[in-house]
Formats: C-alpha cells, sequence, structure tokens
C-alpha cells in the first residue's frame, strides 16, 4: 500500500475535519459581525469619533498579545487556546446581544478581538500538525473552509440585518460560537508531529511562520527577544514586508467596516452590502493563478507597485461612485490586489528571514495587522469630526500613499545595497524553490 495511506489514519483525517470545521466556524462568524459592527454603533445614536473607538478596541489586545500568544499556545497546548478562545467569543455574542450603548459594545469588542485571535492562531498551528503525506490536500482544504465561511457570512448577515434586525445577527454570532465550541473539543493536536512545507511558496511561509512562532518560547530571555527585534526591523526588506502588510489590511478594514457605512449613506441595503463584502473575499480566489504569473514577468517590485496602486483605487475611487454595479467592479478588481499582497509579504518572510527568526516575523507581522485594524478606526474617527465621510476616504487615502511611497524607496535602497551574490528577490524561481 502506498506510504500516505498507512501514514495518515482515520483518526488523523476525522480530527483534520473537526480542524476545518473550526476554521470555517471562526471565518463565519468573524465575517457576520464586522461589516455590521459600525452600523449597529451607528444606529444606537453614536458620533463618528465614538464609533471610531468601538473599531478600535476590537484590535488593542490582539496587537498587544500577538506575539505572547505564541508562548502561551506552545505552553498549554492549542486546543486548550482554541476551547479558550471560542468560549471568549460565545461570551462577546452575549454582551452584542445585549448591548444598547458604547460602553457594552465596546467591551463584547475587547473579548471578541481577543478570543478570535486565540482561534485563529490555534487552527493555524493545528492544522500544520501530521505527516508530511497529503499536506497540499489538507491545506487546500482548509483554505476552501475559509473561503466558505467568508463568502457566505456577509450575504448572510445583510439578510438577517434587513429582513429581522442587528439583533438576529448577533444571535448568528452566538451560534456560530457555540457550534464552534463543540468542534474545538472535538480536536486534538498531535504533540510528535512536524509540520512539512507546502507546493505553494505562500503556503510554506505562512504554515512554516506559524509552526516557528509557537515552537520554541524559551530560546532566550527578554533583552535577546528585544534585540532580535530590533534586528529585524533593521531589515530593510523586512520593514518593506511590515509596511505593505499594514498597508494591505488597513484598506481591507476600511472597506469591511467603513465602506458599509458609506453604502448606507446612498441607501443601499444591508443586503447588498454584504454581497459587495463577499465579491471582496471572493476575488482572493483569483489570486492563485495570478500571482505566480506577476512574479514571473515583473518581479517582486514592480507587483509590489502594482498591487499598490490598484488597492488604494478604494479608497480614491469609491466616495465618488453612486452606482451598485460600479462599487461592486471595485471591489473586486482592488480585492485581487490585496489578496495578491498576501502570499508576496508571506513568501519575502521566507527568503528575507533564517528559519530561527521566522516565529518572530510571523509575530511582529501579526502586530502590523492588528495596528492596522487599531489605527484605521481611529484616524477615521479623527477625521469625520471635521470632514464628511467621502472626504475622510481621500485623506486616508492620501496617508496610505505616502505610506506606500515610502515603502517603495526602502526597497529599491535595499535593492540597491544588496551584494551582488546576495538573493535576487525579483527572481520568481526563489519563490517557487523555497522550502
Amino acid at each position: 500500500m502506498p506510504e500516505s495511506t498507512l501514514s495518515v489514519s482515520p483518526a488523523m483525517r476525522r480530527n483534520f475535519i473537526w480542524i476545518s470545521l473550526s476554521c470555517g466556524l471562526y471565518w463565519f462568524a468573524f465575517s457576520l459581525t464586522r461589516p455590521i459592527i459600525a452600523l449597529y454603533a451607528s444606529s444606537l445614536g453614536l458620533q463618528s469619533a465614538a464609533i471610531g473607538m468601538v473599531l478600535a478596541v476590537y484590535a488593542l489586545l490582539p496587537m498587544l498579545a500577538a506575539i505572547p500568544g505564541g508562548f502561551i499556545a506552545d505552553r498549554f497546548g492549542r486546543t486548550a487556546v482554541l476551547r479558550v478562545g471560542s468560549v471568549m467569543m460565545l461570551l462577546s455574542g452575549l454582551l452584542y446581544g445585549i448591548s444598547a450603548g458604547p460602553w457594552t459594545l465596546a467591551i463584547a469588542q475587547l473579548i471578541a478581538g481577543l478570543g478570535q485571535m486565540a482561534v485563529w492562531l490555534a487552527v493555524q498551528v493545528l492544522v500544520t500538525e501530521g505527516p508530511a503525506q497529503g499536506n497540499e490536500s489538507r491545506f487546500a482544504t482548509f483554505s476552501l473552509y475559509m473561503a466558505i465561511g467568508q463568502m457566505t457570512a456577509p450575504i448572510v448577515s445583510g439578510f438577517l440585518a434587513d429582513r429581522f434586525s442587528y439583533k438576529m445577527v448577533f444571535a448568528g454570532y452566538i451560534l456560530s460560537s457555540l457550534l464552534l465550541i463543540f468542534t474545538s473539543w472535538r480536536c486534538r493536536e498531535d504533540q510528535g508531529a512536524q509540520p512539512s512545507p507546502a507546493e505553494d511558496p505562500a503556503e510554506t511561509a505562512a504554515f512554516e511562520a506559524a509552526s516557528a512562532y509557537v515552537a520554541n518560547p524559551t530560546t532566550g530571555n527578554e533583552k535577546r527577544w528585544f534585540e532580535q527585534c530590533l534586528k529585524l526591523l533593521k531589515n530593510r526588506k523586512f520593514a518593506v514586508i511590515l509596511l505593505a502588510t499594514f498597508i494591505s489590511l488597513f484598506i481591507v478594514d476600511v472597506r469591511t467596516a467603513y465602506l458599509p457605512l458609506h453604502l448606507e449613506s446612498l441607501g443601499i441595503s444591508n443586503t447588498h452590502v454584504g454581497l459587495l463584502v463577499s465579491i471582496g473575499a471572493l476575488s482572493a480566489l483569483f489570486v492563485r493563478p495570478i500571482y505566480p504569473r506577476l512574479m514571473a514577468k515583473l518581479g517582486f517590485g514592480k507587483t509590489l507597485f502594482l498591487t499598490f496602486a490598484v488597492s488604494l483605487l478604494l479608497l480614491f475611487a469609491a466616495p465618488f461612485l453612486t452606482n451598485f454595479y460600479a462599487i461592486a467592479a471595485l471591489v473586486f478588481v482592488t480585492g485581487l490586489a490585496l489578496g495578491i499582497n498576501q502570499p508576496m509579504t508571506l513568501s519575502m518572510i521566507a527568503v528575507s528571514t533564517v528559519p530561527e527568526e521566522r516565529g518572530l516575523g510571523v509575530g511582529l507581522r501579526l502586530m502590523s495587522n492588528r495596528a492596522a485594524q487599531f489605527m484605521d478606526p481611529l484616524l477615521f474617527g479623527c477625521f469625520t469630526t471635521f470632514a464628511s465621510l467621502q472626504t475622510s476616504f481621500v485623506l486616508i487615502g492620501l496617508l496610505l500613499l505616502a505610506c506606500c511611497a515610502f515603502a517603495l524607496q526602502l526597497y529599491l535602497s535595499a535593492e540597491k545595497d544588496r551584494p551582488l551574490r546576495g538573493p535576487n528577490l525579483n527572481k520568481s524561481r526563489e519563490f517557487q524553490q523555497h522550502r
């Protein structure tokens, strides 16, 4: 019999299904509430600055706990972190349901942010555990469950809000959290398994980094950890990774949290708002065939410039569009650029850091993600106190344009100083060969 058949037992297959179901439920619950939190806060009579604070508090604890979370998962176990996170999501759902003002809603956001970070961290690491055989199939199935959750939830959320009320959306979140608690108790972790790289370079970087992130929490003291952070931040190509990640997640969060407010002002229903958010998630599925071709033809620098230019259109064009189909086309095209950014930056982590730095590297990348989710609502809340929402889109776009220019300049300076025999990041071959 083939070795893969002997290595992967029925129990392992069942365990992987439970892990993938947990992943899908997590993304369904997250995507169910994220697009309507700003709309719900607005319906409670909150002003722009208060809405910004409520949205920002979601990312506060995850931003601070991004790196320590991996250490906690290693010490107490991935499944323990998954189960605690799912219970925290349920608690946040109950608070969402009873919230009638900014304080209860903010507390719900705070707990949801920390609980969801714990769940996502745990399932990413759990899926890397197991024999090398069948890795590609496992990762593809895992990604499919994730995509299903991301694409279906916004439509369900909009329909429930239109047909019933926002409270019904929170009831759906509570039900999803209950199901997640059930699936989390069915998940098991394989202590002896070592993850092996996938064929796709983006998946390789993502899962190697996730594993390294929690693999060895006792490699040095706090001083050494701080020195390693500084060393990575002095690496200009790694700094480009953090900037590109920050910019990309910032725009994604604008699309998820603030574009719905603009659409509401145009009289577009919640169901159609949810459909637009789903279109943004759908466009990411088309990235896989596009990404290798772009890297082979343009190289990293030009691809980075292209993704920046296209994704920024969401901020500069969306405020002036009033037709639903035109906005949908814009969301789809910019979603392609935003989707390319993720595998590109994950691949950059793989080729610009040594293996022992990747755990810290992905931790800093997670912090950059959460920093974007934290800064986005704060800046929008600040700008909308003296300008319209549409003008705020443009002002945010100008700030991110400056960040993009700085990131590109940093990359060009790093390439200029690169030794002649150093790695050539403009050759897509290295992305394909990296293991």
